[in-house]
């Protein structure tokens, strides 16, 4: 993709540790393994995307705001069986957010994202050091860390404080309730995972909500 620069694995960890970011975000890198692998891209200063923004790397590093006019989507380049790292040191905004199967992905910043976000995934990882916002929040299990306002009108799942000390009471919940909230969708839960029928529907400009 047009910008990203491909680097060694001990360049992305260097860029990492050379590049601005505040002290909340330095504490929640410290806390994981990132397992960082081939290939590595970096893409230095903002970065705006027409369309949809498909993570090019393995392991794939914005240093600087990312902003989408469609889906953010994290699934891990072709060959890799999930896992990885995204990083953005500055804000997302997008329609949709979309993260994968046991991927590290650290906001140093806001998320916001208008219509959805998708992080339900086994053995991710989603923090946001300030703000997340969107309409709906499907985690269904998988919550994500806020390092500030967790704002999701609808959704089934949760969202917790970086930081916190009990899960159950620190819950940050859609305002309506999950029964509510999914039959909004235009695919249900019936035994399939609908996240990849929501990804698919968004990647083809097909609505998901009724």
């Amino acid at each position: 993709m047009n910008g990203f620069e491909r680097v060694t694995i001990e360049a992305f960890d260097a860029a990492i540790a050379a590049s601005p970011s505040s002290e909340a975000f330095k504490k929640q890198v410290a806390r994981f393994s990132l397992g960082l692998d081939d290939p590595c891209l970096v893409h230095r200063g903002p970065l705006t995307v027409a369309g949809h923004f498909r993570a090019p790397g393995y392991c794939t590093l914005v240093v600087g705001d990312l902003t989408v006019d469609g889906l953010v989507d994290l699934t891990s380049p072709e060959g890799f069986d999930g896992n990885g790292v995204f990083i953005a040191l500055g804000n997302v905004t997008c329609r949709a957010f979309n993260n994968d199967w046991g991927k590290v992905t650290l906001i140093d910043g806001n998320l916001a994202a208008s219509e959805l976000v998708i992080s339900c995934y086994d053995d991710s990882t989603l923090v946001v050091t300030r703000d997340l916002k969107t309409r709906f929040f499907y985690g269904r299990g998988i919550w994500a860390e806020v390092g500030g306002v967790a704002e999701m009108e609808y959704g089934k799942g949760h969202c917790l404080p970086i930081g916190y000390r009990n899960a159950a009471q620190e819950a940050i919940r859609p305002r309506h309730d999950a029964e509510t909230s999914m039959a909004l969708l235009t695919v249900a839960e019936n035994g399939a995972l609908i996240e990849y029928e929501l990804v698919d529907k968004l990647k083809q400009g097909q609505p998901v909500f009724k």
